[in-house]
C-alpha cells in the first residue's frame, strides 16, 4: 500500500472534495436560506463549493470567502464549467474587509470549530458581525459535544465513510481516530483515507489531522454577547426544531441590530 501525508485537507482540494463532496445534508437548508436572503449572502469557509456551488446554481447573490487559495482555484474551476461566474475572496474570518455587506452571512460544516482559541473566536464574531447589512443575519452550524459520545470514541479508531470514488467507482474507506481533550475542548482527528485499487486491496492511504474546538450551547451565547451581538436563535439540525438533545447540530442564528 501507498501512503501520502498531507499536513492538512484543506490544501489539497482534490482530497477535500474525494472525502467530503458526497455530503448533502445541509446543502437545501443552506441554499433555502440564500433565497429567502433578499439581498448579498457570503458563505465563508467556502471550500471548493460544495455549498456555494449549488447556492449560485440557485440564482443567489452570493459571494465566497476561503482562507486557501487553492480551494478557490478548484471552486472557480468547477464553478465555471457550469457556466457561473462567482466572486470569491481569499481571506481569514478573523480579519477580512470586502467591498460590500451582505444580508446573510453563513458559515457551513463547523468551520467555525477551526478557531481554537477564544480571542479567535470573538475576533472571527466580531468581524463576521462587521461584514453584515443592519438587520442582516449571521447562520452557522456546530457540533454538541455529547459526553457519551466522547467516552465511547475516545482514542479508538472508526470507520466513518464507505463509498465508491466518483471517478473509478473503487471503494473508499475513511478512517477516523479522535482524542478528546476535555479539558480545553479540542478534538484532535487522526484520518486515513483508503482508495482500493482494482482488485479490491489497498492501494493508496492519505493520511492528516486536524483540530477542532467545541463550543458549548451558554458559552457561545456569551461569545456572541460579547462580539456586539444583540439577539439570536438556536434551533437543531436543519430542520428548524428546537435543540432538545446532545447528540443534535446546534443551528445558530445572530441579527446585526
Amino acid at each position: 500500500m501507498m501512503f501520502a501525508t498531507a499536513r492538512t485537507p484543506y490544501v489539497d482540494p482534490d482530497l477535500y472534495d474525494l472525502v467530503y463532496s458526497t455530503y448533502t445534508p445541509d446543502v437545501d437548508f443552506y441554499v433555502e436560506l440564500g433565497k429567502a436572503a433578499q439581498g448579498p449572502v457570503l458563505e465563508v469557509g467556502c471550500g471548493t463549493g460544495r455549498v456555494l456551488i449549488p447556492t449560485l446554481a440557485a440564482g443567489v447573490d452570493a459571494d465566497g470567502l476561503d482562507l486557501e487559495p487553492a480551494m478557490l482555484a478548484a471552486l472557480e474551476r468547477k464553478a465555471r464549467a457550469r457556466g457561473l461566474t462567482p466572486r470569491l475572496h481569499a481571506g481569514d474570518m478573523r480579519d477580512f474587509t470586502l467591498p460590500r455587506r451582505y444580508r446573510l452571512v453563513t458559515v457551513p460544516f463547523r468551520a467555525f470549530l477551526h478557531l481554537l482559541t477564544t480571542e479567535d473566536q470573538l475576533q472571527a464574531l466580531r468581524c463576521l458581525r462587521k461584514g453584515l447589512e443592519p438587520g442582516g443575519a449571521l447562520v452557522m452550524d456546530l457540533f454538541y459535544p455529547s459526553w457519551d459520545y466522547i467516552a465511547a470514541h475516545d482514542g479508538k479508531p472508526q470507520t466513518t465513510l464507505e463509498f465508491p470514488h466518483p471517478e473509478t467507482g473503487l471503494p473508499v474507506a475513511v478512517h477516523d481516530t479522535p482524542r478528546f481533550d476535555r479539558v480545553n475542548q479540542i478534538v484532535r482527528v487522526e484520518r486515513e483515507v483508503v482508495e482500493s485499487d482494482a482488485r479490491g486491496y489497498a492501494g493508496t492511504a492519505h493520511r492528516y489531522e486536524f483540530t477542532l474546538r467545541w463550543i458549548f450551547r451558554f458559552e457561545m451565547e456569551l461569545l456572541l454577547r460579547a462580539a456586539g451581538f444583540l439577539r439570536w436563535s438556536l434551533t437543531r439540525g436543519f430542520d428548524g426544531q428546537p435543540f432538545e438533545k446532545d447528540t443534535e447540530e446546534m443551528v445558530w442564528t445572530a441579527w446585526r441590530d
